[in-house]
């Protein structure tokens, strides 16, 4: 988990340790619509995984990214 959330804090520009798996989109300032498009690319990039285009909605937190890494 830890890895992960280093991993979202670089491509969101949050700060060091600021990112929790609660951390919500309404509470990281960068994380607008096309943020989500490329926060998706970059871990299914990463993670070798394809998030269903169903479930984009869904994803509303750090925890909700994980979950398909997991």
């Amino acid at each position: 988990m830890e890895e992960f959330l280093s991993f979202m804090e670089e491509i969101l520009e949050a700060e060091k340790g600021s990112l929790r798996p609660e951390t919500t989109q309404d509470e990281v300032e960068t994380w607008d619509s096309l943020m989500q498009l490329r926060l998706i690319g970059e871990v299914e990039m990463k993670y070798g995984i394809m998030i269903p285009m169903d479930e984009v909605s869904k994803l509303t937190t750090i925890g909700d990214f994980y979950r398909f890494i997991a």
